[in-house]
């Protein structure tokens, strides 16, 4: 069973017991729950969402905190000797999946 949930523009591919990178959630939480669910996919079939399913969640708990990879960026002019580089590393926050509801109708 997995679940593709859209959050903060992005979307990603959760299942149960997951460990998860998304993007920075708001300090001090302990479980999040994602209501933007756009497809559920289980034994039963797949259910795809107009553009979202109605009444589905994604319950999970946050782990921590972490920092992405370092992206490098480096410019120049050339015969100028101009050389400017700079790094950026993204904040994310792991998350533990529980489960996965959806409406059952």
């Amino acid at each position: 069973m997995f679940a593709v949930v859209s959050y903060n523009g992005n979307q990603y591919k959760l299942t149960p017991g997951q460990e998860a990178l998304v993007d920075l959630l708001d300090e001090g939480k302990k479980n999040v729950e994602f209501n933007d669910v756009l497809l559920i996919s289980d034994e039963k079939g797949i259910i795809v969402g107009q553009p979202t399913i109605a009444g589905a969640s994604v319950k999970s708990e946050v782990i921590g905190e972490e920092l992405g990879e370092k992206v490098r960026v480096f410019k120049f002019h050339a015969k100028k000797r101009y050389k400017r580089e700079t790094g950026h590393r993204q904040h994310f926050t792991k998350i533990k999946v529980l489960e996965i509801n959806k409406n059952d109708k």
